[in-house]
C-alpha cells in the first residue's frame, strides 16, 4: 500500500463521529480535498453504505451531513476494522495525545500528508507533563491503573515515521513505543511517543491551548475536555 484508502478513511470518520458529520467536517478532520471527497461520498451513497439526512436532501452535497446506513453498519465496521489492522501491521498508525492533536500543527508542521481516522483511548495510563520544555512541561504518559489518556489515530504517509522521529528528536528525547489503543473499531496497535520521566512540570498556556483545541476539534469526550481545561499552567 502506497497511500491511504480514501473510501475506508471516510467510512472510519463517519462511524467514529458522535453526530452526523458534514462533508466539510470530514474534509477538515481527515485532511482531504473537497473535490476528491465528493466523489467518494457519492460512491458510498450509491452503494447504500451511507446516507444524508432527509431534511438536507435538497441541499448542496457540501452542506449535507452523513451517517452510515443502519443495515450496513456491521459490514462497514468489519471493513474499517480490517483496514485499520492492515495499517497497524504496516506501522502506519500513530496515536497522538499531545500537541499533535492539533490538526494545523500535525498537518502543516509535524507530518504533512497524514490523515485522521478515529479517536482512541490508552487505558491504564495517565497524562503527565514530565519533561521540561521551553517554557513549561511537555506531555507524556505513565502507567496508572484505572486512568486513561485520550487521543486520535492518524494514518501516516509512507516515510511519515521518519519525519515524526526527526521532529520529535528536535524538541525532546521522546521514545517511540508501540501501544494498544482502544477505538470504536476495537483494539489497535499503534506507534506513539513517550517522554522519559524527568520531573513534574506545568504546561504553558500556549501548549495546553494547542492540545485543547485539537481535542475539541476531533470531538474527544466532554469530561476529558473539561479536565484538560482545568489543568494548572505555568504562565
Amino acid at each position: 500500500m502506497t497511500d491511504i484508502d480514501l473510501t475506508m478513511a471516510v467510512l472510519s470518520i463517519i462511524r467514529d463521529a458522535d453526530n452526523a458529520p458534514s462533508l466539510q467536517m470530514i474534509a477538515n478532520r481527515g485532511n482531504f480535498l473537497t473535490e476528491e471527497l465528493i466523489q467518494v461520498i457519492n460512491s458510498l451513497t450509491s452503494q447504500q453504505l451511507i446516507f444524508s439526512l432527509d431534511e438536507e436532501a435538497d441541499r448542496p452535497i457540501t452542506s449535507c451531513r452523513f451517517l452510515t446506513v443502519k443495515e450496513s453498519q456491521q459490514k462497514v465496521d468489519i471493513l474499517v476494522s480490517d483496514y485499520l489492522s492492515e495499517l497497524a501491521g504496516e506501522g502506519r498508525l500513530y496515536f497522538a495525545y499531545g500537541t499533535n492533536l492539533n490538526p494545523d500543527h500535525m498537518y502543516q508542521n509535524r507530518c504533512p500528508g497524514s490523515h485522521f481516522l478515529c479517536r482512541g483511548v490508552l487505558e491504564g495510563y495517565r497524562l503527565v507533563f514530565n519533561q521540561s520544555a521551553t517554557p513549561g512541561g511537555m506531555a507524556g504518559f505513565e502507567r496508572s491503573p484505572g486512568n486513561m489518556v485520550w487521543g486520535v489515530l492518524y494514518c501516516l504517509p509512507p516515510g511519515g515515521h521518519q519525519i515524526l522521529d526527526a521532529n520529535q528528536k528536535q524538541i525532546s528525547q521522546c521514545r517511540k513505543i508501540r501501544v494498544v489503543v482502544k477505538s470504536c473499531f476495537g483494539n489497535l496497535c499503534c506507534d506513539s511517543y513517550r517522554t522519559p520521566a524527568d520531573d513534574s512540570f506545568l504546561p504553558n498556556r500556549q501548549y495546553l491551548e494547542k492540545m485543547y483545541s485539537g481535542a475539541q476539534f476531533f470531538g474527544l469526550p466532554q469530561q476529558y475536555l473539561r479536565w484538560l481545561a482545568a489543568l494548572p499552567i505555568s504562565n
